[in-house]
């Protein structure tokens, strides 16, 4: 941090991270945490309190209304546990408050402009134990001479402070920096070492390493080190049969990122069928989102991709999720939001063949459980692109409810009734 003169160095574990900063000669080093402010926007509500010498421990309730993902339209509603050490007791430390006027609004684009200037207006409250607020945050000051190290470690849980401690304590037990950085280049090296690539060049292979890292991000693990993780229903569960995961962006990884890693991480693929089917019967909704994220059903873009990750999964050989639920689930998926009463979805080419390849996705598997009459029904269907050929452009072009081409696309890169494509990549 050059305009402070102070060097920061962060590491994480799986549920934990721990940060070191390097100070200069100073009376008043300042670590501050601000228990607000989230990517997207802010947490709607936050809980802090000191706890022993050195420790603090909360909670961050974040919703809709202060934005986040889809700038709050995905329907986030989640809360982050935390618990947290420093390396050095607590002296002079305290919380503020920033008060927020009724009625505005915590969107990034609406809440970032003002922000600096709303904190000259904060509440600083020295040596506060406990506080609970819709914007707070914590710091701790204490004398440096130069060079001296500062560190904090945190774990966090989105089922409880209880949990979150477990998970620090299992993690990071000890304050040896250095470990824990070489325990994460050594967990990623072994990921990344699943598949061996050889000639091209220096800067091939590092695109092709940075690609897979990127790959194997998400769906990220949703549950504590001891099994527990939020439910559906809004409820702790316990899970010791598989990891489960978050951050399901079906449509964007349907067709690329779960084939690969049903070939070099099936692990990774089964914990996210088994995820995304145990969450939909603890919601209640019974079906299969196409976009989950903390369990928000956000509903973003369309098709049906679950029910392709499983087909795919089965069709490898991968049997460590519940078949027959997942089926169960994919064909009340395909129910729900297939291609209806007109065959095809009115006006579009990506929803009617995206859900096209869902349906022979399903039939596949009916077939392969000896359902044969729910193959022969789901294979039917699944011919839907054709009834949006259009023989006289030679191509596919949406159709409007009584059956007509809406219009001749202008040419193959029309993305006429498209989503986020052209009607010849969607074709």
């Amino acid at each position: 941090l050059s305009d402070y003169g102070i060097r920061a160095e962060l590491t994480a574990a799986p549920r934990s991270g721990i940060l070191r900063f390097t100070y200069p000669a100073d009376p008043h080093a300042r670590i501050q945490i601000d228990l607000a402010r989230r990517v997207g926007g802010t947490s709607v509500m936050q809980a802090v309190k000191v706890v022993g010498e050195n420790a603090i421990e909360g909670w961050m309730r974040c919703t809709a209304e202060g934005g986040g993902w889809g700038n709050g339209a995905g329907r986030p509603d989640y809360t982050v546990y935390f618990y947290a050490e420093f390396s050095r007791p607590l002296e002079n430390f305290g919380v503020w408050s920033l008060d927020i006027p009724d009625g505005a609004r915590r969107h990034h684009q609406d809440f970032d402009a003002d922000f600096l200037k709303a904190m000259e207006n904060v509440t600083v409250l020295p040596g506060c134990r406990e506080r609970e607020g819709e914007h707070l945050g914590f710091y701790a000051e204490y004398p440096t001479q130069t060079g001296e190290q500062l560190l904090l470690k945190a774990g966090i849980s989105f089922v409880s402070i209880e949990g979150a401690k477990k998970n620090l304590g299992a993690e990071i037990s000890d304050w040896d920096f250095e470990r824990v950085r070489g325990q994460a280049r050594d967990q990623w090296q072994r990921e990344l070492s699943r598949i061996t690539v050889e000639g091209g060049t220096q800067a091939q292979r590092t695109a092709f390493y940075t690609a897979l890292y990127h790959a194997m991000i998400d769906p990220r693990m949703f549950s504590d080190v001891d099994g527990a993780y939020p439910g559906g229903d809004g409820k702790p569960h316990m899970t010791g049969k598989y990891t489960r995961r978050t951050i399901f962006s079906g449509w964007d990884v349907y067709r690329s990122a779960f084939p690969l890693m049903t070939l070099v991480a099936p692990g990774i693929v089964t914990d996210t069928i088994n995820s995304l089917s145990d969450l939909a019967v603890e919601s209640g909704k019974n079906y299969l989102e196409r976009w989950e994220f903390l369990n928000a059903y956000s509903g973003c873009m369309n098709g049906s991709p679950a029910v392709t990750v499983i087909a795919d999964a089965y069709a490898k050989g991968l049997r460590n999720f519940d078949t027959a639920q997942a089926y169960h689930l994919a064909r009340r998926t395909c129910e729900r939001f297939g291609n209806g009463r007109f065959g095809y979805r009115p006006g579009q080419i990506s929803d009617t063949l995206e859900h096209g390849l869902a349906e022979w996705c399903l039939s596949e598997i009916s077939r392969a459980l000896g359902n044969d009459e729910d193959a022969r029904i789901y294979r039917e269907r699944s011919q839907a692109y054709r009834r949006l050929y259009n023989p006289d452009s030679g191509w596919f072009a949406p159709k409007d409810a009584k059956g007509q081409f809406i219009q001749q696309p202008r040419g193959l890169l029309d993305d006429n009734g498209c989503t986020e494509c052209n009607a010849l990549q969607q074709g």
